[in-house]
């Protein structure tokens, strides 16, 4: 199939720059000799010279976006102005081959993150993983989303910026609260998982994700207050950091791992 890339770029703090843009770094490999939009969350200077110079120089599209606007909203924005296939990237994606020539008959493809505790009685469901989803049938993926939301919600034409309609979802049932990831393909795929195809090892191993690139301090110290290791989840970021990308395989592995 034909993609249109989106690359969705959010850098919290300074500190977190080059793990939050590591899929421009490796934008080739995955995606060669196509053009990509890049939409950049905030105003953080250093990540937005690169992200403006990057575009500039390889003729790719850029949009920046306040502070305030969250990467959900701009996975239904995209998602409902396009009527083509489009890949949705995190800009902490780090891709190791080609992997444009992904396929599907379903609405969208992606890989998951199996249920996992945050503690003993707080539980985040399973869940798309987001640093990749192709999405090959937009339209059909609004139609979905327009019948499930009559169930749940009213209508909103447009996402305001500060709109939390595609935000985290929480249900209190037998003693636990359970957790639903933000984004409308994890409202359709814990609705209908049919309409999705989850990639296979070919296809993820193509790619790997710097987690908590965008916001690296804070991702780490909430993933240690909850009692969780985060030595070997920093050794892929120090990698990273260092652009070693084979020291960043596998870190999706390690940060599930960690979890279990």
């Amino acid at each position: 199939m034909d993609w249109l890339p989106h690359i969705v770029v959010k850098v919290e703090d300074e500190a977190s720059t080059q793990t939050a843009i590591t899929a421009l770094k490796t934008f080739d490999i995955g995606f060669p000799s196509h053009k990509a939009v890049v939409h950049f969350i905030g105003n953080l200077p250093t990540a937005l010279k690169y992200c403006k110079d990057w575009c500039k120089e390889g003729g790719h599209k850029f949009i920046q976006y306040v502070a305030t606007v969250k990467p959900s909203q701009l996975h239904y924005l995209i998602t409902k102005g396009t009527r083509l296939p489009v890949v949705l990237i995190a800009g902490t994606a780090v891709f190791f081959d080609d992997i444009s020539d992904y396929s599907t008959t379903k609405l969208f493809g992606a890989d998951t993150v199996p249920q996992w505790n945050l503690s003993d009685n707080v539980v985040n469901i399973k869940s798309i993983e987001k640093t990749v989803i192709f999405v090959a049938q937009p339209m059909k993926v609004m139609d979905e989303l327009e019948k499930l939301t009559k169930f749940v919600s009213t209508h909103v034409s447009a996402e305001s910026k500060d709109s939390s309609k595609w935000g985290n979802q929480s249900v209190v049932m037998d003693g636990k609260v359970y957790h639903q990831t933000s984004g409308i393909f994890n409202m359709l795929y814990n609705y209908n998982s049919k309409l999705f195809t989850n990639f296979n090892h070919k296809t993820a191993d193509k790619y790997d994700t710097v987690f908590g690139g965008s916001s690296v301090a804070s991702t780490m110290a909430k993933l240690e207050a909850t009692g969780r290791d985060t030595t070997n989840l920093m050794k892929h970021v120090n990698a990273a950091l260092n652009e070693d990308w084979d020291g960043v395989r596998g870190m999706r592995k390690t940060f599930l791992d960690s979890v279990k």
